[in-house]
């Protein structure tokens, strides 16, 4: 009779290893973005930009593009305050990884598509499907991103006004060339700069000062752009985009008026030398996440700015970059929820546990899944909504949303005002889902999901770091909510009336989505989104048999397994 052979112990060479999951292309293993560019897009602009989205889905999982990623988390941003002789030199020094990304960001478009606008009011769901797709895989610079796309806006709108001065109008449109643009060495990104240490996100109390200067200045913006006519004085608490050539900014003039001002970050000096504009940094900040991103504190002493508008309208004239930069953090949220999402499936299809069975065969795994996968496509589709709205406002004509659902194109009359109540109510919950729905993936991946690896397709614990920024930047939940109440309200339920709000209006969506092809998953997600997560008794009906088929279908695509059917 032979014998057993005797076990042998692991070693760090021998013994189990976990298969390792693959990510795919999120364009093609992501059902709520199939569904939200099939429902959001008419045919012949899908038809179009699919093949480059596609490609682009290919891209942002590349071992190039992962590379950089790490590389800009492992060399950190940090400052070269002197040279060796003592003099002030405030140097930024960032990875190559991160510039690289930067380029890429400029080079496939993610600002330049909706000023292109080839497909006019859907050139923004064209641009935020493929910043989706981006989101996870750019080292957070989307921040830069979002407030170039913002301030682009910002100066086009500046240039459409007949009161602008001729000698205005060239060094506008200079920026404005340069913001838009897809080619590296030309591109600017910009700066904005609203947060101060009084207010945060009130911007009611700024101290940073806007005088008209007195003394003329020789000195040209690098683009060889005159310089403003004001002297901007101040502090600047947060300043996430400290690598920008230009930024927005917040001042109060001599007669106490808050207003915008917009400033190349950088001036000419004798001969070929530049310097900064009136700028010292004085210190980076040390964040919980987004540490590839350089955020600073800036001493600003006699920056020469050029007034945009009228003084005193400066909450009005900052709100076009605000609108445009919550939809961005929006996308953000959903785009870094979506990639989470990613890597849990992945992992569920390989990760054998008791028993030798696989997570996916794990009825309530797959209904923790499910139940995650039906808040995202809520807020995946309030976000695309929201996208949508945000297109057709800029575009100024009385005839558009043709090829898509009739249901989800309001009277021309009607798209501000739900622009402008939707957005923050977007920005709040998103954020606070995306948050809550990364945790999640971060625990299922067990102790794996709390690894800080260099794999960067897998590192939902960096993913989930840097979406906690998502629900600071602009504006708190509080700050959003204080858009849709009044002070009395709000101090008893202010945050409770604008997710309930979301909770409405992504049922209707959901119920449009299903509605067009009669997809028994659609309709399920739209059943389950209005009652809500926690109401467990709506998460899947019938027998456990079918409640299991239903949750994979949701989580997965497919039905289950005869492992975890038999269940």
């Amino acid at each position: 009779m032979s014998r057993k052979p005797a076990p042998t112990p692991s070693s760090s060479t021998a013994g189990f290893f976990q298969e390792r999951p693959i990510v795919p292309n999120q364009l093609q293993d992501d059902r709520a973005l199939q569904r939200v560019l099939a429902l959001y897009l008419p045919s012949e602009v899908q038809q179009e930009i699919y093949p480059d989205l596609n490609r682009f889905g290919d891209v942002v999982l590349s071992r190039k593009v992962l590379d950089w990623v790490a590389d800009s988390e492992k060399n950190l941003p940090y400052l070269k305050t002197w040279d060796t002789f003592g003099k002030r030199r405030d140097e930024l020094i960032t990875s190559e990884g991160w510039r690289n990304l930067q380029d890429l960001g400029i080079e496939e478009g993610i600002v330049a598509i909706p000023f292109e606008n080839k497909h006019k009011e859907f050139s923004r769901v064209h641009q935020f499907i493929k910043y989706h797709l981006w989101t996870a895989s750019n080292s957070s610079v989307t921040c830069p991103s979002a407030m170039t796309d913002g301030a682009a806006r910002f100066l086009s709108r500046q240039m459409e006004s007949p009161t602008l001065s001729p000698e205005l109008r060239p060094i506008l449109q200079s920026a404005y060339s340069r913001l838009t643009s897809r080619t590296p060495s030309k591109a600017w990104t910009s700066g904005q700069w609203m947060t101060e240490r009084p207010g945060g996100s009130d911007v009611s109390f700024t101290e940073t000062l806007a005088t008209p200067s007195a003394s003329p200045i020789s000195a040209k913006s690098i683009d060889g752009s005159p310089l403003g006519s004001w002297s901007i004085n101040g502090f600047k608490w947060f300043s996430s985009a400290t690598d920008a050539q230009m930024t927005i900014l917040l001042a109060r003039t001599p007669e106490e008026k808050l207003s915008t001002f917009f400033a190349p970050m950088r001036r000419t000096t004798d001969g070929a030398e530049t310097e900064l504009n009136g700028v010292t940094i004085q210190r980076l900040k040390n964040k919980l996440g987004t540490k590839s991103l350089p955020t600073a504190e800036l001493v600003v002493k006699d920056m020469r700015a050029h007034l945009m508008g009228d003084a005193g309208n400066g909450i009005r004239e900052i709100s076009t970059i605000l609108n445009i930069t919550r939809v961005h953090n929006s996308v953000t949220a959903v785009g870094a929820w979506g990639r989470g999402l990613a890597i849990k499936r992945a992992f569920a299809r390989v990760r054998k546990v008791a028993g030798g069975r696989r997570l996916i065969d794990m009825p309530s795994h797959i209904a923790v899944m499910a139940r995650d996968e039906v808040e995202y496509r809520g807020w995946m589709h309030l976000s695309f909504f929201t996208v949508l709205l945000l297109g057709i406002s800029e575009q100024g004509s009385a005839s558009y949303g043709k090829g898509v659902d009739a249901a989800l194109v309001p009277d021309a009359k009607d798209v501000t005002k739900l622009l402008r109540v939707l957005t923050p109510v977007l920005k709040a919950g998103s954020a606070k889902a995306c948050i809550t729905g990364l945790q999640e993936c971060v625990e299922g991946l067990g102790g794996v999901g709390y690894l800080e690896n260099e794999e960067m397709d897998l590192n939902v614990a960096k993913i989930y770091r840097d979406s906690n920024v998502l629900s600071i930047w602009e504006g708190t939940t509080e700050t959003l909510s204080w858009d849709l109440k009044s002070e009395e309200e709000l101090i008893i339920d202010g945050r409770e009336v604008l997710l309930e709000l979301a909770r409405v209006v992504g049922a209707v969506l959901l119920e449009i989505d299903a509605r067009r092809d009669g997809d028994e998953v659609a309709k399920e997600v739209a059943k389950r989104w209005l009652a809500g997560p926690t109401d467990w008794k709506a998460q899947g009906s019938g027998s456990l048999k079918e409640r299991v088929r239903m949750n994979s279908k949701i989580s997965f695509g497919e039905a289950p397994s005869d492992a975890a059917s038999k269940l």
